[in-house]
């Protein structure tokens, strides 16, 4: 058998939740393995009854099934997991499925071993069935059609990971995808072959799927994101960074029929426009983490407008000579209910935005943990004077070449935000001392 042990995987995202919320905000946060009886015997060797050898003082002899499953749980060591299973056959039933639910693949050889397993005849047990989640980003460039291809039995799999796996082909993937049923979430980041064909294969067999990771994935267009959309509406995550053909029209559909949605990063999705944005704001509540950083062509409208801007009467205008939006540009945008959740926001690049815009976010949410404001060039002290009302909520502030802030201003903001931990205030154009 081979050796399964833990190490902590560099895909998972930072937890942006604030003090004393307990729900991890990870597109792979892990769940409690549920095992409810012991483990059924596969190979007919197993099937020949032999004498059971119960020590005749030991309480952990006469368990039953349930409560052993539910002590071995609490085994926080593989090595220690792995001698369960030479105590008894009673014990190893129990144990087996702990040990395999969650197998780590450090190096090749352990994947070649995990693949010799999953491919006998007869195993000892059905291994394939045990298996829940699967993280290969140790080892990405070793990961072959070949060896995906292999997975296809362990249908009750819920969390798989394939950081650059840049050998895999788009058609091994959309065809062994369907298998999993069960899939929770997937990451795809870096796999530059995936197409809509695998994005499609996922929106058709993977209806429970709540987190998809997509970065880099630049083959993929909005066709098999707006079917994503349209048949997984868990969705809880949803990050799509790198997708430059991306439009409005999927991240519109993620946000109205993803009431769940968590979490969207639409890093350098450089083709949306403010009507995208406009509805995430509109249509999810319970938002955490917004990523728009490099959408180079959001503007003011594409946020919450602040109290003091009053929307235009409709009708002829009293003044025909002055200057007014054009008839096109949708009106300011009001929210029917804060984003309390609203913990991190990224809008680096996003050139076009104002103060206005800051004002209307900070108000609409309340309790900014991580706000990033890098190259908004438009951006003066204003901006900073509505920040300062998050007060203590704010914990890390990106300012890097916002070259129109003065000293006055961050010297407010250091007395207003009392637990600011990091600032980011790069530029050579501007500050003195500041105190």
């Amino acid at each position: 058998m081979p050796q399964l042990y833990t190490y902590p995987s560099p895909s998972q995202s930072a937890n942006s939740l604030s003090d004393g919320e307990e729900e991890d905000n990870n597109l792979f946060a892990s769940g409690e393995l549920a095992v409810a009886s012991p483990a059924t015997w596969y190979s007919r060797l197993h099937h020949v009854p032999t004498t059971q050898y119960n020590p005749p003082n030991s309480p952990a002899s006469r368990l039953p099934p349930e409560i052993l499953i539910n002590v071995l749980k609490h085994l926080s060591s593989p090595r220690d997991m792995h001698s369960t299973l030479l105590v008894s056959r009673s014990w190893c039933e129990c144990s087996v499925e702990l040990l395999w639910h969650k197998p780590t693949v450090p190096d090749v050889n352990t994947l070649i071993k995990i693949m010799q397993v999953l491919s006998r005849d007869e195993p000892t047990f059905t291994y394939a069935q045990f298996i829940r989640r699967l993280n290969f980003i140790f080892v990405g460039s070793e990961m072959t059609d070949s060896f995906f291809g292999r997975l296809a039995p362990c249908t009750r799999l819920e969390r798989l990971t394939l950081v650059g796996c840049s050998n895999l082909s788009d058609e091994t993937i959309a065809r062994t995808v369907p298998s999993f049923p069960n899939l929770v979430a997937i990451d795809l980041s870096g796999v530059e072959s995936v197409t809509d064909r695998t994005v499609f294969a996922l929106a058709d067999s993977c209806r429970k799927l709540q987190g998809i990771n997509l970065q880099n994935c630049r083959r993929v267009t909005s066709a098999s994101i707006s079917a994503l959309a349209g048949k997984c509406p868990l969705l809880r995550r949803v990050k799509l960074s790198g997708l430059v053909d991306l439009t409005d029209e999927p991240v519109s559909a993620l946000a109205i029929k993803g009431s769940l949605l968590l979490e969207i990063d639409l890093n350098g999705c450089k083709r949306l426009s403010d009507r995208a944005a406009r509805d995430v704001w509109t249509h999810s509540h319970n938002m955490r983490e917004m990523r728009l950083s490099h959408c180079v062509e959001l503007t003011d409208l594409a946020f919450p407008a602040p109290h003091n801007i009053r929307e235009l009467p409709s009708g002829p205008n009293p003044f025909p000579y002055s200057t007014r939006l054009p008839a096109s540009d949708p009106p300011p945008l009001r929210l029917s209910r804060p984003l309390e959740h609203l913990r991190m926001l990224d809008l680096t690049n996003c050139s076009k935005i104002t103060d206005d815009a800051v004002e209307g976010i900070v108000a609409a949410s309340p309790r900014l943990r991580n706000l990033v404001l890098s190259k908004c060039g438009q951006l003066t002290d204003r901006a900073i004077e509505s920040i300062c009302i998050l007060g203590k909520h704010l914990h890390y502030l990106h300012l890097g070449h916002a070259s129109s802030i003065t000293d006055r201003s961050v010297k407010t903001l250091a007395r207003s935000c009392t637990r600011l931990r990091y600032i980011d205030l790069a530029s050579e154009f501007f500050f003195s001392v500041i105190v």
